[in-house]
């Protein structure tokens, strides 16, 4: 498994509206590799302004070729990505 930490580009929202629907339909896609994902935020009730994924790829290479695909990542929504393997111990499988 992988951690995919994303963090979006200043003044990136007008990115994210427009690549919404594509991003969307790319986590349908690959709804079997993610594990679970979502905003990050600053507050609850606030704007994005970046991701994390949880993502079953048995490499590196694949995780970082699954996030290279986000139109997201693709249409310049994020600044950085980060990709860490990642070690389920709570709650135990």
């Amino acid at each position: 498994m992988y951690a995919i930490v994303c963090y979006d580009r200043p003044d990136s929202a007008a990115l994210r509206d427009q690549y919404r629907a594509e991003h969307q339909k790319f986590l349908g896609e690959n709804s079997k590799k993610i594990i679970f994902g979502g905003p990050l935020k600053d507050t609850a009730d606030g704007p994005s302004n970046g991701a994390l994924l949880v993502v079953d790829c048995r490499t590196r290479e694949e995780a970082e070729a699954l996030i290279g695909a986000d139109p997201f990542k693709r249409g310049g929504v994020y600044r950085s990505v980060t990709v860490h393997a990642f070690k389920q111990v709570f709650p135990p499988k």
